[in-house]
Formats: structure tokens, sequence, C-alpha cells
């Protein structure tokens, strides 16, 4: 017959109100299972602490307040980023995401393990769960908006670090067929058409926005996918306006892959220039 763990109490209550360790942690510690913690509690009578109280733990600071971090933050947010918080009540705020790019953990982590703690962990063999928590000075994230707040709009550094987070979360850079190329896929209507005018304002020759897809529109017939919402493209193919984008962005790119594959698109591009 199997020997039933002990836990004292006192010492559970120490490690879970005080400390306020995980059920996980303290399973590790005395060698069982959360759910042999979790029968603890309530043979002691303990009342589960709000996720929001076991979160608010980790050591968080303010946001710097500087400008062209918070229209980096919040290009990148509406391209890749699920922001909440736990409760109503809560001061921590949560910015999520799940993505099968090492790099885009990387950056996340980058971004904001200055500021609260940053967790990443693998969900099957290539996808990352993403979890950052936040105190409320990052309130300006929670609502996912696609109006871009004219601050931004109105200053051209703050327009570039917006975009180049945006990008960093949604963009397509590289060389495909012996030509640098640069697109955007996304179901942001609002956003594409704001970067193809910010384009212009730049006079980065590209196409109006494209709609490629329709709502409900199926891509794999085997597993029945359907595009969520109508999606759209911009792209930047010639040479001398794709200089021009990726003079502007490149200072303000975080993603790793995205730097090298700007590189690799210059180096194409000076190739080119040489052989005419």
């Amino acid at each position: 017959m199997r020997r039933k763990i002990i836990i004292p109490k006192k010492e559970l209550k120490r490690l879970y109100y005080k400390e306020k360790k995980s059920k996980y942690k303290i399973g590790a510690i005395y060698g069982c299972s959360f759910k042999t913690v979790l029968n603890r509690m309530r043979e002691c009578g303990m009342k589960p602490l709000p996720r929001s109280v076991i979160q608010s733990k980790y050591e968080k600071k303010d946001f710097s307040g500087n400008k062209l971090e918070k229209a980096y933050i919040l290009g990148f947010r509406v391209g890749d980023l699920n922001v909440y918080k736990t409760t109503e009540e809560s001061k921590v705020i949560v910015a999520r995401c799940n993505t099968t790019m090492t790099e885009q953990a990387e950056l996340l982590e980058k971004i904001f393990s200055k500021y609260g703690k940053v967790s990443y962990n693998k969900k099957g063999k290539e996808a990352y769960s993403v979890n950052c928590f936040l105190n409320d000075s990052f309130d300006f994230l929670l609502p996912k908006s696609c109006d871009v707040e004219d601050w931004i709009t109105l200053k051209n550094n703050y327009s570039a670090s917006f975009a180049s987070g945006y990008i960093d979360a949604e963009g397509n850079i590289g060389v495909y067929d012996g030509r640098a190329r640069f697109k955007i896929d996304s179901y942001d209507r609002e956003i594409i058409h704001w970067m193809y005018k910010w384009f212009v304002k730049n006079d980065i020759i590209c196409p109006i926005p494209k709609k490629i897809y329709k709502k409900n529109q199926v891509y794999n017939k085997s597993k029945n996918y359907k595009y969520n919402e109508d999606l759209w493209r911009l792209r930047v193919s010639n040479q001398e306006s794709l200089k021009r984008l990726f003079d502007l962005i490149y200072s303000f790119i975080k993603h790793k892959k995205r730097k090298e594959d700007i590189k690799k698109c210059l180096n194409n591009l000076n190739d080119r220039k040489k052989k005419k």
C-alpha cells in the first residue's frame, strides 16, 4: 500500500500563503504531484489564492515612459500579443503569445524581462507559449486598437518605431528568386492601410494594399481551415524603395532574424546595382 505523503499544515501555509509558491513547486519540494498538494490543502481547509496574487510575487518595474519604446511595443502588441488582466481588480497585466519561432520567444524576453517575469514553455515539438507578467503601468497595452494614435503618426521616428514593432510581429523579409522582397499578410486592414500611407509619405513606392483572401475562405481543405477575416497584403519590391524602407526601420527592428534578413536583402540590392 502506498504511503500517504504528509505536508505539515503550518509548513504548507507558510510555503503557499507567505512565500506564494505554486502547488507545482510545493509538490517538487515534497516529491509529490500538484494533485497531492491540492488534496492536502483541501484537508487543511485552505482556500486557493487568486492567480493574480500568485503572479504578483514577481518583482515588477514601471514602464520607462520612453515614447520610441512605447510606439514599438504598441506595434508589436497589435501584431502578435494577447494582453489581459486575470481579474478586473488585478494590478497584474499579462502579455502573451504562442509562436513556433525561438527568436520570437527570445524577443519577448528581451522586450519585457527588465519590467517583469517572462516565462516561456514548449507546447509540443515546435511551439512556445510565452507569458510576460507586468504591472499596471502597461495598461496602455490592454485595448487592441487598430487606430494608430496621433502622437505616433505625427512624428516620423515614432511612426518608424511603431511600424518596426508591427513588422517584427508580422513581417516577411527575404530574398526570393534572386530578388529582395518585403511583404506583410495580415487581417489588420487599418494597420496595413496606415503603413501604406506612411510608406507613400516617405517616398516608398509600393502597390495599394490588396485583399488576397476573403473571410471564411478555406485554405486547407483536408482540415477545413478557414481565414478568420479578410487577409490583406502590403508589399514592396522596388529596389530604391526597399533600401529606403530598410534605412528607416533598421535601427528600430529588434527581432534577430528580421535584422539578418534585412542585411541579406541589402547585400542583394547592392549586388544587383553593381550588375547594372
